[in-house]
């Protein structure tokens, strides 16, 4: 239910009847069981014939529908794309649970296809969002409740845009505000906002080229001084105002800076943009909005660095302009009586609420705000309030709600709760499970949530129950394999035996998707062993997914069924098939490649977090397994520069490090078989894919991730680890298989000797300062320049910039042509390996651009 600061309601509470969608605001809704026993069939193993395969076909859609379009949410997924996997595993009036329902797409789809949905999540906000996108509204209905409240609204919001047209001075309405940081810089001593800062370019430490901001009045003075984003802030000003004449100038539209030439236009802003801006400031506001919300505890707060903008709460989010007008239109809202229109213009309100905020950006080549974070631009765009709530309304939900026509509401029963406890849902009753769970820490949901439910007037205190890796919140990932273990479960028992049970997922850690398996394998799902990789494939794409190496581009999609308890029996399966001490063993070899000389305490350490983590703890003989696969060097401790430390009784008098043997490189043959077929089995993928795409030099690691994810048998070794054993990686950062005999043969060379695995030992000793036994080392400046040219081949850039750099590496040598070689590998791992990339140039408009 929604509540102001004290706790009262701020709006009549939903009533729970089955004419419409079952919901209860922010709690546990008290029909769920009664839904569940009315739309569910009793289960009779006696006569269940279900006998469905699992869906196996990967889809190709769109986000691109009015239905998608009505409410943004992380992560979502296209309602058409979840259809298709109801079609197949469900026949009409069947109940289908999403118990991570998010936005709803589940429980729509669901219900465009004349099943009985279930929707369940912790945050109120999704079921608040859920709910609307699963009750149908009168568009006609709508429209008019939207007039009636545009009507209302309509003086307050004039008042609050209302400038003056510099050319004729009469009437005229703000079209939106540009908002900069301001600077100081450090030559002059000027305060310099941002958006005067003109453009130049600098060199990085590498000496890669990137372009700078620098301050205006030095540059005229023939001095370059750079105005860097991370100095000291001084606030933010407006320094730009587009606006719309109602007095009959042509064009109507008309825009005007704060440093502007004419002394006319200049005095209009100060007097009429400015002077309005700093009315607004000095009035309260005449609603509620949400004061008092605070956002210190998130890890968002301090990943996106709030506190150097200002921002403390909710409220601090917004320009006072628009907390005004987001609170004038919630105010109106409240008094429409049919509360199903009422929520939906909330649902509209609360739709455009993020691209009211300071989040907005102001750039030439795309405007909105970064998904996924609160970060705050250092140059923004106020936008005018019931512009972005007019469209929303009128071009999106309108639509929309008319597409969703047919759907019965009454087939919906939304609960905020956990999925860590289902029990208002009977065992055995539940035909079909769609969900996509949180991503361990990949997505802040809660966090995210927050500005929302704080409009709405949500409670917000359920964040301690959020399954959720966070460490600012001192959430683990053990912490959420154990909760996302208790919901699984809650899903097995749930489900009917021989259902379905689909889980999308968006992260290609590899150990999280195995986490996520052991997770469902220990309550007793059966993973399906598809020889294809599943995914959902919307169009539209992230900036981060176009470009980032290991990023997924797709939501893959993995099924589990609950077996059939009278004919199949499943045994919960070890570490990846293997005992504690294979894998233990593993965890250890892993650890020394990255590490070669840890201490006996960093080493275990590392193995009790790696198992503790996976659920896969045992009692074991620590010293036995450590000198299985490494064995112990020991160094005297020095008392001085010149002179060892006396020996004493303790043995503080050496220092004891740790090396793999050398048959620690030697890969046993069924190890060796499982990678050569993986290999196998992605060259093909790789050869099929670059006929299809010749303009590609090679392919992005998530598409090899999707493929290597079905392989029923997998290879110990983590597939990054043993990736480039076999292929080659680009300049682009994909990969590519060899292109001829000659690479093959190196590949296998490298492989047979375990010398890629030496290189990185010797390297990663170099990076981390310890000593280097004389086995790891190279045994010629040759040999040494040859894995130079290795490290920049495997994409090893750093180890490579170590090799050249500490490894002892003397050119006199070299031949000439061994030279100019290895210091052209060096030159490609130092620039590619730089941390510094190259930002894009942001160039000022000028005046007289259209």
């Amino acid at each position: 239910m929604a509540r102001n600061n004290r706790g009262t309601p701020l709006f009549p509470a939903p009533a729970t009847v089955m004419r419409e969608v079952s919901y209860s605001g922010d709690k546990p809704n008290p029909d769920l069981r009664a839904f569940v026993e009315k739309n569910a069939t009793p289960y009779d193993p006696d006569a269940d014939d279900y006998d469905v395969p699992a869906f196996n076909q990967p889809i190709e859609t769109t986000k691109a529908t009015a239905i998608y379009n009505m409410h943004v949410y992380w992560s979502k997924k296209p309602h058409t794309a979840i259809r298709q996997y109801i079609q197949h595993y469900t026949k009409p009036g069947e109940l289908v649970l999403d118990p991570f329902c998010g936005s709803g797409g589940t429980a729509l789809a669901a219900l465009l296809d004349g099943r009985k949905a279930i929707a369940i999540d912790r945050s109120p906000a999704a079921t608040f969002i859920a709910k609307n996108h699963c009750t149908p509204v009168d568009p006609d209905a709508l429209r008019a409740a939207f007039q009636r409240v545009r009507r209302e609204i309509q003086p307050e919001i004039d008042w609050l845009y209302e400038t003056r047209c510099d050319r004729c001075g009469g009437k005229a309405t703000t079209g939106y505000t540009v908002y900069s940081q301001v600077f100081q810089c450090p030559r002059c001593l000027a305060k310099i906002p941002l958006y005067d800062c003109g453009a130049d370019e600098a060199e990085t430490a590498s000496g890669k080229t990137k372009a700078v901001n620098v301050c205006p009045k030095c540059q005229k003075n023939g001095f370059t001084e750079i105005i860097r984003s991370q100095s000291e802030k001084f606030g933010y000003v407006p320094v730009k105002v587009v606006y719309h004449c109602e007095n009959g100038c042509k064009p109507a539209r008309e825009e005007r800076f704060h440093d502007e030439e004419s002394a006319e236009k200049r005095s209009y802003f100060e007097k009429y943009d400015l002077g309005k801006v700093q009315e607004i400031q000095r009035k309260p506001v005449p609603h509620w909005y949400p004061d008092g919300f605070d956002m210190t505890w998130m890890s968002r707060y301090q990943r996106d660095a709030l506190q150097y903008y200002g921002v403390k709460q909710v409220a601090d989010m917004f320009t006072r302009r628009n907390l005004w007008a987001l609170a004038t239109i919630r105010q109106a809202i409240g008094k429409i009586g049919d509360p199903a229109i009422r929520d939906a213009l909330l649902f509209g309100l609360s739709g455009i609420t993020l691209n009211s905020s300071r989040l907005y950006k102001e750039r030439e080549s795309g405007r909105g705000i970064s998904n996924g974070t609160y970060y705050l631009p250092q140059i923004c765009r106020e936008m005018v309030v019931t512009n972005g709530f007019d469209y929303k309304v009128e071009s999106q939900l309108i639509p929309a709600f008319e597409k969703v026509s047919d759907v019965q509401p009454r087939d919906t029963c939304i609960s905020t709760q956990s999925s860590t406890d289902m029990a208002a849902i009977p065992a055995n009753s539940i035909d079909y499970i769609f969900t996509d769970p949180p991503y361990a820490d990949k997505v802040q949901y809660g966090e995210l949530n927050f500005v929302w439910e704080a409009w709405l007037g949500f409670d917000t205190s359920w964040h301690d129950e959020e399954i959720i890796v966070n460490e600012v919140r001192g959430r683990s990932e053990a912490d959420w394999a154990a909760m996302m273990k208790r919901a699984m479960a809650e899903c097995y028992r749930v489900l009917r035996p021989g259902r379905w049970l689909s889980l999308c997922y968006h992260d290609t850690s590899e150990g999280t998707w195995a986490l996520i398996q052991d997770v469902m394998a220990e309550v007793g799902f059966v993973v399906d062993r598809s020889e294809k990789a599943l995914f959902i494939d919307a169009a539209q794409k992230s900036y981060n997914q176009q470009t980032a190496d290991k990023t997924t581009k797709r939501d893959l999609v993995l099924n589990f069924r609950k077996p059939k308890v009278t004919t199949e029996h499943y045994i919960a399966r070890q570490v990846d098939g293997r005992t504690f001490t294979e894998a233990a063993s593993q965890v250890i070899r892993d650890y020394l490649t990255a590490h070669p000389g840890a201490t006996r305490d960093r080493i275990y350490d590392e193995l009790v977090s790696r198992m503790v983590q996976t659920g896969k703890m045992e009692a074991h003989d620590f010293n036995a397994l450590l000198r299985g696969v490494a064995e112990e060097v020991q160094e005297p401790v020095k008392e001085n520069l010149f002179d060892n430390k006396e020996p004493d009784l303790f043995g503080s008098h050496v220092s004891s490090r740790w090396y793999l043997k050398e048959t620690a490189d030697e890969v046993d043959t069924a190890e060796q078989e499982k990678e050569d077929a993986a290999a196998a089995r992605l060259e093909k993928h790789m050869a099929a894919h670059l006929r299809k795409h010749p303009e590609n030099e090679g392919v992005h690691y998530s598409d090899l991730f999707e493929q290597y994810l079905p392989i029923a048998e997998k290879p110990r070794r983590l597939l990054a680890d043993w990736l480039l054993e076999y292929f080659f990686k680009t300049a682009a950062g994909t990969w590519r298989p060899p292109a001829d005999d000659r690479e093959r043969t190196q590949k296998a060379a490298l492989r047979q000797t375990g010398t890629l695995r030496r290189i990185k030992r010797f390297a990663n000793a170099l990076i981390d300062g310890v000593p280097v036994r004389d086995k790891d080392r190279p045994g010629s400046d040759r040999t040494l320049a040859d894995w130079i040219r290795q490290c920049r081949r495997a994409g090893l850039f750093e180890q490579g910039r170590a090799l050249y750099e500490k490894g002892g590496l003397n050119l006199d040598r070299l031949n000439e042509t061994e030279q100019i070689e290895v210091e052209d590998d060096y030159r490609i791992c130092v620039r590619r390996g730089a941390a510094v990339e190259a930002r894009p140039r942001r160039k000022r408009r000028t005046r007289d651009e259209p």
